[in-house]
């Protein structure tokens, strides 16, 4: 990029306002959620795919992100999808 990685860092904070670990810590948990979710891998395998190196680390933060461990999120979202929504009308209901 034509810059050391400490400009290029302060940079990126200066206009987003977020450390590049800041910015890419969502996107990497978004990913590994997707693949938990879809099946496509278990949790060391997701864990990996997305660059964490440690299983423990990525745990702790895939928890502060989704609020459970990443073993129960396929299992949290299946029942989150099988809920009917608030805002759905159900056709039995009008009389």
């Amino acid at each position: 990029m034509g810059c050391s990685p400490f400009h290029l860092s302060r940079q990126f904070s200066e206009t987003t306002g977020l450390t590049i670990q800041q910015f890419i810590r969502p996107l990497r948990l978004a990913r590994a959620a997707e693949l938990l979710r879809t099946g496509k891998c278990n949790v060391t395998e997701a864990a990996l795919e997305v660059g964490y190196n440690s299983l423990s680390h990525f745990t702790v933060a895939f928890r502060e992100a989704f609020g459970c461990c990443p073993g129960l999120y396929p299992l949290k979202t299946l029942t989150a999808a099988a809920k009917p929504q608030p805002n759905e009308s159900n056709a039995d209901d009008e009389t």
